[in-house]
């Protein structure tokens, strides 16, 4: 038999439960492999495992609690339970102590989601983790999102503007611009659209300040001055030997790089955000898994919203029955909520706000998340 391994993690696990393992009489021919399903597990709310979610689906009772992002309010939604922590001794028999913490810091949850179903459905049969990695090349992973890393993306976005907003205010200074100061003492002439001065405002000055910032911060001198310099740092080439001249550079760099910034006083450029970002994209649940399960075929995300992880189920069969793969990791994975998310689906007309659980799809259209 060739065998579909389905690990599914948040949305997917319900339609997992209802599909199942394909029979034999789906075979589309007497040469047309049979597909089954040799492990599973799942992040949902009140299942942090699949134990948990056969003892919940047994029961009546609600699994929404409210939502505390906005603060006090209406929402339902289904928060995930889920511990990192109780999968830290599986990862650590395979790589290096620190490699759990790097997931920890730089995952967000929806690897770390993926991550634990993956698990999850390895520990139900130890027999697949070998037999993946034996298959070299003949093992795959199709994980995908719907939304993706929201959280990463929203701290990544409020960094950047914070930062940016820094970085106008201080080069966008009479203290740290010359042009400016010459513009206010009312030599420099011929400038014709400058923004209004706040100084010469009433009322919400936010808006004009931040504007009048970003315009003078691109024209300062000392900014450029700076600029210059900070390349000249950046421009140090390594010598001898790879590891070591690497090494030596990284370290020579960041050393004039804080004396640039001592000699300004300027805050950090906005540049200097956090790579969490690039460590988030949507196919990163599904090369986490490929490197933890050391599978060396065919990594990546579908992505179609809702129907991810049927695309990837029939993805899968596909890879099955034409021979490309023999065991294919499937799986969707999404964040927990999050104002953006449910302030996108309240706005878009499909969430509740009423605080009482709703059938999906009964008049007047709603769902939770």
């Amino acid at each position: 038999m060739s065998p579909i391994e389905l690990p599914t993690s948040t949305e997917s696990a319900t339609e997992a439960a209802a599909q199942g393992a394909p029979s034999a009489n789906h075979a589309k021919s007497a040469r047309t492999p049979r597909t089954g399903v040799f492990g599973w597990g799942i992040v949902a709310p009140k299942s942090p495992n699949m134990g948990a979610f056969a003892r919940n689906l047994a029961t009546s009772e609600s699994w929404l609690t409210p939502f505390g992002g906005f603060g006090p309010s209406n929402f339902l939604v289904g928060h995930p339970e889920f511990r990192f922590e109780d999968y830290k001794a599986w990862i650590d028999a395979r790589f290096a102590p620190r490699h759990y913490q790097n997931l920890k810091e730089k995952m967000d949850y929806p690897s770390l989601y993926a991550i634990g179903a993956f698990i999850q459905a390895l520990e139900q049969n130890p027999g697949l983790e070998k037999l993946m990695q034996e298959l070299g090349g003949q093992a795959h992973v199709y994980l995908g999102t719907g939304l993706g890393s929201v959280e990463a993306m929203y701290q990544s976005s409020i960094t950047l503007h914070i930062a940016q907003q820094r970085w106008n205010r201080f080069w966008g200074s009479r203290e740290n611009n010359s042009a400016l100061s010459s513009y206010l003492d009312g030599q420099l002439k011929g400038l014709h659209d400058v923004p209004l001065n706040p100084a010469d405002a009433e009322g919400d000055l936010v808006e004009l300040s931040l504007a009048w910032e970003a315009y003078w911060m691109e024209r300062s001198p000392e900014l450029r001055e700076y600029l210059d310099e900070a390349a000249a740092i950046d421009s140090l080439v390594m010598e001898g030997q790879v590891e070591q001249g690497k090494l030596h550079v990284i370290r020579e760099r960041g050393k004039r790089h804080a004396r640039l910034q001592e000699k300004w006083g300027a805050p950090d450029p906005p540049w200097k955000v956090s790579a969490n970002l690039i460590w988030n994209i949507h196919n990163t649940p599904a090369s986490q898994i490929s490197i933890l399960g050391r599978i060396t075929g065919l990594a990546f995300a579908p992505v179609a919203a809702c129907s991810t992880f049927g695309v990837a189920l029939r993805l899968a069969m596909h890879a099955v029955e034409r021979g490309e793969a023999k065991v294919v990791v499937v799986g969707a994975t999404d964040p927990p909520p999050h104002p953006l998310i449910v302030g996108s689906f309240y706005g878009s007309l499909f969430l509740s706000s009423s605080r009482q659980v709703s059938i999906p799809f009964s008049p007047p259209r709603r769902t939770h998340v």
